[in-house]
């Protein structure tokens, strides 16, 4: 054996030639076809037979043939395709109604952002929109697609660099001009402003997220027309005719000859069963099953009879799980990693392409879907409930923080709840890290606090000024404490802020509600707003209390979400640049509010040995086999939230509070009354400080 080439199992061995047969055998490894030198390849390009009536035509036509996408996008865009990805393309190119269900990381958004471009390459004068339910998404092809172009001097060149060629962007579109094709990466909001657009070809990406009915009236409506509809009218005429005439070989010519006619893609990664994109699947698999089978189709598909000239063949599901992907395309360890910190039916949905009937957690997803409101939902107390998620409070409600401090690794963690008589909305969420924070510093755009809990007492400070609050709940553990001085750190205070104390609970107290609160403080007698609920979360009574509680007021809908749909993400974005917010954006408090949903689907309900409940993330096993668990910041921060507003709303009735309150200057005091009531020495140097403060009798 030569030197160098380590000897393998006997039934993997393969005979080679020379240094030159390894280095082929090596760069063809990849495609699992063994020894090429075998291999009898036919090109059409070197076939010496071969006799071109129009070289260049005939290029560019078996350029534009499936089975040679391998070359074409070599040649084009100096990439290197993997035989799944080919397959893809393929599929793509060939099926009217192709579905692309993918795992997290499969490449999905890179390859419908290839495919685009060649559409519009080899398509020309046709039209290709991109949309997603946010218009990040829609960016993120369009980026792709600006890479192919800067990264291959054939193809740059070919699009060229006048005025109307190539990738443009603009504040609500992205535009890519190829000669006469155009692609057009939109946002699609609530569907008004793109109503006209007509399109040839439709990618419709991260379906679960879009709007059944946008879809169906707005998004399909695209390709309703022909791609060139005065030829297509003459091209039936002709075949219609030739049939007539019993030239039927000459009419299936004519019609292999057309144009591919308009096309729907619809995109994504598996999601819940009770979503409509599982109903989509449902239907689509059910006509690949068929294979044409017309009663089959008329019981599971059209419910009735099939509408003549329907041709199965034009629809396909493609299903992308991990596991199909070669060994190398993802990263092992993020897999890994994936395994072992989502739970079984996450896991499944993102990386094993399998839609799940509902999470297993707790917190089940089905129940939280249930009080967001993206419908107005009806009360039993009569109010029809819709609403936003907000970056600016009423000063006419009450509001109530939770906050879950950071430890070395996890998320600081705000969110506040806005009560409403019958019921309470979770209308914002904040998360930050160190690591965001050293940017932020870095950039010298945000914050010049060295200190990350400096940093995030001040965050809170602020936030007060627009969400009028006299009730903020933190974990007291991990850097509750610290926060907690932060917050009375002079040196942290602006002219006119009061520093914030530790509640105060009196020894006979009997009445006050919030069961946690330990008498007499050290901190009582301290001068400032009395506000904070410092929370042992760990002690079991806070703990069982809270999650049965925040079950039950989402079982009976006294705890409710914001709407999640693409109008509230086009808003949020526009809104963002016209304020010119670059951190702590309203598109991010949406995307905040989404990773909370997320977090309580994760949470599981166990038992101790000794028989004491538990409620956790799943357990992980990280690097080096370090044991750990999921983050779970954002669901800490609103189960002490709620608790607060539960026992407020619940227990509370006839206490001595007086809702005093607002934005500071903002309500009126009348003529003798003060704006805020308790300890005489804490009254004295609240007044005008926030809109809520201590308010104790």
């Amino acid at each position: 054996m030569d030197e160098g080439v380590a000897p393998g199992p006997p039934e993997s061995k393969i005979a080679f030639k020379d240094k030159a047969h390894i280095e082929r055998l090596l760069h063809h490894a990849h495609l699992s076809l063994g020894d090429t030198d075998k291999i009898q390849f036919r090109n059409m390009l070197t076939d010496p037979d071969h006799e071109y009536d129009n070289p260049i035509s005939e290029f560019l036509d078996y350029m534009r043939k499936p089975e040679n996408f391998w070359f074409t996008c070599k040649y084009l865009f100096n990439i290197d395709l993997l035989p799944f990805q080919l397959a893809l393309l393929q599929e793509l190119w060939v099926r009217k109604f192709p579905m692309l269900i993918a795992t997290r990381g499969g490449g999905k958004t890179w390859i419908l952002s290839l495919y685009a471009v060649m559409r519009a390459i080899f398509n020309q004068g046709c039209k290709v929109i991109v949309v997603g339910a946010a218009f990040r998404q829609s960016k993120l092809l369009f980026e792709y697609m600006e890479g192919f172009y800067k990264g291959s001097p054939v193809f740059k060149n070919m699009v060229g660099s006048g005025k109307g060629m190539g990738p443009k962007r603009d504040i609500d579109r992205c535009n890519f001009y190829i000669g006469g094709s155009e692609i057009i990466a939109i946002p699609l909001g609530d569907g008004t402003k793109i109503r006209g657009l007509r399109a040839n070809y439709i990618i419709a990406d991260e379906f679960a997220s879009i709007p059944q009915e946008i879809f169906e009236v707005v998004i399909k409506g695209f390709g309703s027309v022909a791609a060139n509809p005065v030829e297509r009218v003459k091209e039936e005429a002709q075949v219609e005719t030739l049939r007539k005439m019993g030239m039927y070989d000459i009419a299936e010519d004519i019609e292999d000859e057309a144009d591919f006619g308009n096309q729907t893609i619809i995109s994504g990664t598996a999601y819940y069963a009770f979503n409509h994109f599982y109903d989509y699947f449902l239907r689509q698999r059910h006509i690949v099953q068929s294979k044409g089978n017309q009663n089959y189709l008329e019981e599971h598909v059209f419910k009735g009879p099939m509408p003549e000239g329907f041709d199965w063949t034009q629809y396909s599901v493609i299903r992308l799980p991990a596991t199909t992907l070669p060994r190398g395309f993802m990263d092992k360890s993020q897999l890994l990693q994936a395994r072992a910190m989502l739970n079984t039916t996450r896991y499944a949905m993102e990386y094993e392409a399998v839609f799940a009937k509902d999470s297993e957690g707790f917190y089940r997803r089905s129940l939280i879907e249930s009080c967001v409101t993206n419908d107005p939902i009806m009360l039993p107390s009569g109010d029809n409930v819709e609403f936003d998620v907000m970056l600016t409070g009423n000063p006419n409600k009450k509001y109530v923080y939770g906050i879950d401090p950071a430890s070395e690794t996890d998320n600081f963690s705000i969110i506040i709840l806005e009560i409403n008589g019958s019921h309470r909305r979770a209308i914002y969420c904040w998360t930050c890290n160190r690591q965001l924070m050293r940017e932020r510093l870095k950039s010298k755009q945000q914050t010049n606090l060295q200190s990350f809990y400096s940093y995030c007492a001040r965050k809170i400070l602020d936030l007060m000024k627009v969400f009028p609050t006299d009730h903020i709940a933190i974990d007291a553990q991990g850097g509750g404490i610290a926060v907690m001085e932060a917050l009375h750190d002079i040196s942290n205070l602006h002219d006119g802020e009061q520093p914030l104390w530790p509640y105060i609970r009196h020894k006979n107290d009997e009445k006050n509600p919030f069961y946690w609160e330990k008498t007499n403080k050290p901190s009582d007698g301290e001068a400032g707003l009395h506000i904070l609920h410092m929370i042992e979360f760990a002690k079991a009574e806070f703990t069982h209390s809270a999650n049965h509680n925040l079950r039950k007021d989402l079982e009976t809908r006294s705890l409710l979400f914001p709407k999640f749909d693409t109008v509230l993400l086009s808003e949020a974005i526009i809104e963002d640049k016209k304020y010119e917010r670059y951190y702590d954006t309203l598109e991010d408090c949406v995307i905040e509010i989404e990773a909370l949903k997320d977090e309580l689907t994760t949470i599981e309900h166990s038992q101790t040995p000794s028989g004491r409940d538990k409620w956790d993330t799943p357990a992980t096993v990280e690097a080096g086999g370090k044991k750990g668990r999921m983050r779970k910041d954002r669901y800490s921060s609103i189960l002490m939230a709620n608790e607060v507003c539960h026992v407020m709303e619940h227990q509370l009735e006839g206490q001595p509070y007086i809702h005093a309150g607002g934005f500071a200057g903002q309500m009126n005091q009348g003529k003798n009354g003060p704006l805020y009531t308790g300890p005489q020495h804490l009254v004295e140097q609240m007044n005008g400080v926030y809109g809520m403060g201590v308010r104790r009798n």
